[in-house]
């Protein structure tokens, strides 16, 4: 970096330190460029991409394991856009640029310092799971964090000033939170225990609008909650298998297992919010100030005391062994404004520390989005291979263009192929066997054949027929199963996906009483 480069970065860092509206355009403007890059990345759909765009063929009270407020939320921009990587882009971004918004508007509620809302905003960017992982992939994860982000403003503000508009906010935040991801039932207590530890907390519990807070929240959920309650098996079976997996024997051990994974993933999590402030503490003297309101860190010190203990009482009850640190993520979304607020209060040099950490969010913003373009032709060239790479492009021309297909239905066996099937046969429903709710009207016909598509194997081809007969009362003979090798987008020495079909034919179908 030349010195006048150097020059303009510290001055732009100083200028963010001090001012919280350049802070929010500089996300606003970063998220933008996030969206326009995704344009550009393979077309290759991840695996929560894949799942969006499956979904955006109906519309329901709930589809799976996870709450459907994200599901909602991606119709939206399916509606305006749709339903191509413009509609994917732009969703994912402007939640992760609203979490930053009111991040920062809350750091300026809670913060006496308006220099500390840029470190309180740049720890939270720096932390692996936000700049990488959420940008990437994560999507009711991202939903979660926006609600928290969403529901601390909101305290804050009734902290501050109570009102009834303000209590009608705090319904919709806990609202979109339990519609967001199930581990908000973790949050919310935690958020409820460091609301009755600030001073002023239990009159705002005890004030009547509060039942209209929760009344609102309840209006919110009651549909998705009749949907669980017939489908709690599917809500919660490959939750709590995954979160069961490696577990050792005897309960006990179970149970201290389980609290490690807790104890790693939270570290993994905070470790390099941590490690920044502390190096950027290096040389510079503190003292406590007793000047400073610890009303909020207190709020914030019992939080997480409380997570702790719920985690441990979920724990113990449930037996999770295999806790990911991605599911911990919104748990620990308070912890950049934490260590600000325990700054304040240690009443550090504020002239010397911030120079030295803020320049870091920066740099961290002009590296990800090289790194995003870079990381599939680089992960080729060392041999690696993702599933960004898949060239689902090639094997959908091969099937159009040369086997000259225009199949009536698509059915496969996972989500992944499922979405990013559709996302290339957008006239042509598809459907997986992992959903039994949409089977949508077929005219099957010589020349508009059902698809059967697997690239595992072959394992899910019989699974794939018993859902035929299931939905539509037609059982199959099963006809050759064809495969084809497709060199990746970013080709890797000898390493091709193999791409198993069959194609069915009205000849292959016989017709069960009553179909």
């Amino acid at each position: 970096m030349s010195v006048k480069a150097g020059k303009i970065f510290r001055a732009y860092s100083g200028v963010l330190a001090e001012s919280p509206r350049a802070l929010i355009i500089t996300f606003a403007v970063y998220f933008l460029l996030q969206t326009l890059i995704r344009l550009f990345l393979p077309t290759a759909l991840r695996v929560d991409e894949a799942q969006q765009v499956l979904f955006q063929q109906w519309l329901a009270l709930g589809y799976d394991a996870q709450p459907p407020l994200y599901n909602w939320y991606q119709q939206i921009f399916f509606a305006l856009f749709g339903p191509g990587l413009l509609a994917i882009g732009a969703a994912k971004n402007l939640v992760l640029f609203l979490i930053f918004f009111f991040y920062v508007k809350t750091a300026e509620l809670v913060l006496t310092d308006r220099r500390l809302v840029a470190v309180a905003a740049v720890l939270l960017f720096v932390i692996p799971q936000v700049f990488w992982q959420a940008q990437r992939d994560l999507t009711h994860t991202t939903m979660l964090m926006l609600s928290m982000t969403m529901l601390l403003y909101v305290t804050a503000r009734l902290f501050r000033q109570p009102s009834t508009p303000g209590y009608l906010a705090l319904g919709v935040c806990i609202g979109m939170a339990l519609l967001s991801k199930y581990n908000s039932l973790i949050i919310l207590p935690a958020i409820l225990a460091a609301v009755a530890s600030h001073p002023d907390g239990r009159a705002r519990i005890l004030d009547r609008r509060l039942l209209l807070s929760l009344a609102i929240a309840l209006t919110l959920c009651v549909p998705h909650a009749l949907w669980l309650f017939d489908n709690l098996a599917l809500a919660s079976e490959i939750t709590l298998k995954r979160m069961a997996e490696n577990a050792p024997e005897g309960r006990l051990s179970q149970v201290a297992f389980g609290f490690a994974t807790f104890v790693g993933g939270a570290l993994v999590i905070i470790c390099v919010p941590v490690l920044l402030t502390g190096l950027s503490l290096v040389g510079l003297r503190s003292r406590i100030d007793t000047g400073v309101n610890r009303n909020w860190y207190r709020f914030f010190r019992t939080y997480f005391v409380a997570i702790a203990l719920v985690m441990l009482l979920v724990i113990s009850t449930l037996t999770l062994t295999e806790i990911r640190d991605r599911w911990l993520l919104p748990l620990f979304l308070p912890l950049p404004l934490f260590i600000a607020l325990w700054l304040e209060q240690k009443h550090v040099s504020l002239a010397r520390f911030v120079p030295r950490l803020v320049p870091v969010g920066l740099v961290t913003m002009l590296v990800i989005p090289v790194a995003l373009i870079a990381s599939q032709p680089v992960m080729a060239m060392l041999g690696l291979r993702t599933s960004s790479n898949y060239d689902w492009q090639g094997f959908a021309e091969k099937l159009r263009v040369e086997e000259k297909l225009a199949p009536s239905l698509i059915v496969t066996g996972d989500w992944r192929t499922g979405g990013n099937l559709r996302f290339l046969f957008r006239d042509t429903p598809v459907v997986t066997t992992t959903y039994d709710d949409f089977a949508p009207q077929i005219g099957l016909l010589p020349d508009r054949p059902i698809l059967l598509v697997q690239i595992t194997g072959r394992d899910k081809f019989p699974e794939m027929l018993e859902w035929l007969e299931t939905n539509y009362g037609l059982r199959v003979k099963l006809p050759e199963i064809r495969w084809v090798d497709m060199p990746m987008s970013f080709p890797t020495e000898g390493n091709t996906l193999r791409f198993n079909y069959a194609v069915v034919r009205p000849s292959d179908l016989v017709a069960t009483p009553g179909s």
